[in-house]
């Protein structure tokens, strides 16, 4: 039976991605359809396999040139690359990177990933990979033009970068009295407060986000700050409890590379709530889980102390 795009972008969304290239594998048609194509590629992006994509990504631009959101992956992935690789090609990979998101916006304007992309590219980058403050305004404006929600998010980033955090939230709040339940502006304006330590007006603003927002990946990252808000607080416990049960809940059985964390996050909830118990048999599932992020496994200890302490 053939593989829909709805049903592969609900296992996107879900983060399943090797459920994703398992079953287009054993569709070879689907590689006649660039929207299926570009969500296999966004899948070898979550499960680290850019050098390959990269690969793949340069014969689909050839049998696909005025297709922007494959163009826009194509760049993204080169600028990542680079950034991330050997120095003796990241200045070509950079620059190629550069034009396919230019390319890519030349085909639709409206691919807006692509275009805070490439704002956040001009507004980052050293000029001497391309970087320019001056071409990240001037982008920035132009994009306000078109859309002006996604010009206030690309000015609110350009801040951010900056640090100019206060002036990030003037600009956030000046647009939340007209849009006062815009998830995307509640999120990054929740991402600042708990960037700067407010973490609970922080956990306020992502229980609004994940209210009103329709983007399923919006309202689970929602989710999981709420349960991790509220730990760092010991406010809200039973609704950390309810977000982080719904987010692991969600992402069961997938790649989604804050699963563990949310799991540990959820034990530390039903602590503090007294329910040790189910705290324990949560904690046994990631007992024995080993991860390079050595944050995640300094916390684990602690937990599996606190858990072996007597009250």
């Amino acid at each position: 039976m053939a593989i829909e795009l709805d049903q592969a972008s609900n296992w996107f969304e879900r983060a399943q991605y090797r459920k994703i290239i398992t079953e287009l594998d054993q569709q070879p048609e689907f590689k006649h359809n660039p929207d299926l194509i570009a969500l296999y590629i966004k899948a070898m992006f979550n499960l680290r396999q850019r050098e390959q994509a990269n690969t793949l990504l340069n014969q689909l631009i050839i049998e696909f040139p005025e297709h922007s959101e494959l163009l826009y992956l194509a760049g993204i992935n080169k600028i990542v690359l680079a950034a991330d690789g050997a120095l003796i090609n990241a200045r070509q990979r950079t620059s190629d990177g550069l034009q396919l998101l230019l390319q890519a916006i030349s085909v639709n304007p409206h691919n807006y990933p692509a275009q805070q992309a490439l704002i956040s590219f001009y507004q980052s980058a050293p000029a001497a990979a391309g970087g320019s403050k001056e071409l990240a305004a001037e982008r920035a404006r132009l994009l306000a033009e078109l859309n002006p929600l996604q010009g206030v998010l690309a000015q609110a980033q350009l801040l951010i970068l900056e640090e100019r955090l206060s002036e990030a939230v003037a600009l956030l709040d000046k647009h939340l009295q007209q849009q006062q339940n815009q998830a995307d502006l509640l999120a990054i304006k929740a991402s600042i407060l708990a960037r700067q330590n407010a973490h609970i007006v922080a956990l306020q603003l992502y229980s609004k986000t994940a209210e009103y927002s329709t983007d399923p990946a919006q309202r689970y990252s929602a989710l999981y700050q709420i349960g991790r808000l509220a730990v760092l607080t010991n406010n809200n416990v039973l609704e950390g409890i309810t977000a982080l049960s719904e987010y692991i809940g969600y992402y069961a059985d997938s790649e989604q590379s804050r699963l563990n964390w949310a799991k540990l996050r959820l034990v530390q909830l039903f602590m503090l709530a007294g329910s040790n118990v189910r705290a324990e048999l949560l904690f046994a599932e990631i007992a024995n889980t080993t991860s390079a992020d050595e944050q995640f496994m300094n916390l684990k200890d602690q937990v599996k102390l606190q858990l072996a302490t007597p009250e």
